[in-house]
């Protein structure tokens, strides 16, 4: 039964009430996980925002953003630690037709 509910909810498309989601583990830590999507003009971007929060109250977050279109597919990622110190990376592909 469980394998059946994780392949039907894997196969519904992501609405809005589900683009922003909460989690919190059994040590007190929890991450709050948003995701926003546009399309227009033969472009897609995505970007998801993650805010991470330790059991001792020390945060970190993570944004990642992902474009396509096509022939190209270009990704961002940039995170931010407890500390304040910031690492970027950035990633792209380009595909001929």
């Amino acid at each position: 039964m469980r394998p059946l509910l994780l392949i039907t909810l894997l196969a519904l498309p992501v609405t809005p009430a589900l683009a922003d989601i909460t989690v919190t583990n059994d040590r007190g830590g929890s991450a709050v996980i948003s995701r926003d999507c546009s399309r227009g003009g033969g472009k897609a971007t995505c970007t998801v925002q993650s805010d991470f929060t330790g059991a001792k109250g020390k945060t970190a977050e993570k944004t990642r953003i992902r474009t396509a279109e096509r022939g190209f597919v270009s990704t961002s990622v940039s995170v931010t630690g407890p500390e304040g110190n910031t690492r970027t990376r950035q990633r792209s592909w380009t595909r001929g037709d």
